[in-house]
């Protein structure tokens, strides 16, 4: 089952067409997951908003997280982001830590496909399959 980026979920929040097409076709196939980073940065971008319009988007985020799955960072998440680190550092790469965040929950909870706008740093996880909209 894939797992959604914070790119895409801050997509359907924008009402960008290819997204919710993206999610149309995601949805035939069972319940949609993404991670708790994922929630993380969806709430980190509202924090830039004042009062008012924090709390509006407050309420979009969390009804839209109330429809997907969050996994969480646990030791099996752990154990695979370190791996992982360790398995790009050995060849001279990096990525963004959320992102090998991200892939490090994905893995460790037997998901190997990321659902993203962003590919570049999810391409160079070994074992992640990447799917764009």
């Amino acid at each position: 089952m894939p797992c959604l980026d914070a790119t895409i979920l801050i997509d359907i929040l924008r009402r960008v067409p290819a997204a919710r097409a993206k999610i149309e076709e995601l949805e035939r196939g069972g319940p949609l997951l993404t991670t708790e980073i994922g929630a993380y940065e969806l709430y980190l971008g509202i924090e830039r908003f004042g009062a008012r319009r924090r709390d509006e988007e407050a309420r979009k985020v969390a009804d839209l997280l109330a429809q997907v799955d969050a996994l969480p960072f646990d030791r099996a998440s752990t154990i695979r982001t370190a791996q992982l680190s360790w398995d790009l550092k050995r060849r001279g790469q990096t990525i963004g830590l959320l992102d090998l965040l991200t892939a490090g929950i994905a893995l460790g909870h037997g998901h190997d496909t990321i659902v993203t706008r962003d590919q570049e740093d999810f391409r160079r996880v070994p074992g992640i399959r990447v799917e764009t909209y």
